[in-house]
């Protein structure tokens, strides 16, 4: 009986094998230090991550009364994604500003 076992464990071993390395997860953004400014008083950290070849953002902002050591920053909205690292910190730090300059016009 174990001769007859041992093509079958074999092939069970094989599947379970493949099913492995075809069922990929999601790859995880490697996330890159912060690029830390400043705009009329505020406090901007643009930290970018990357997910294979494409670049996107994490964009915080803190009024000039906050500290970043104090408060984890206000989330700004940026869906942008680019191949290009630059690019897209670039863009990230404009919807920072806007959303400064929006938030002053308010006050």
């Amino acid at each position: 009986m174990a001769p007859m076992m041992l093509p079958l464990l074999c092939g069970v071993l094989m599947v379970a094998i493949v099913a492995g390395c075809g069922s990929s997860t999601p790859p995880r953004a490697l996330d890159e230090p912060p690029v830390v400014s400043e705009y009329k008083g505020w406090i901007i950290a643009v930290t970018p991550s990357r997910i294979q070849d494409l670049w996107r953002a994490r964009v915080r902002v803190w009024p000039p009364e906050v500290r970043p050591e104090t408060h984890s920053g206000i989330n700004v909205r940026f869906s942008g994604a680019s191949t290009n690292r630059n690019a897209v910190e670039q863009a990230a730090t404009t919807v920072a500003r806007q959303y400064i300059d929006a938030s002053l016009s308010i006050r």
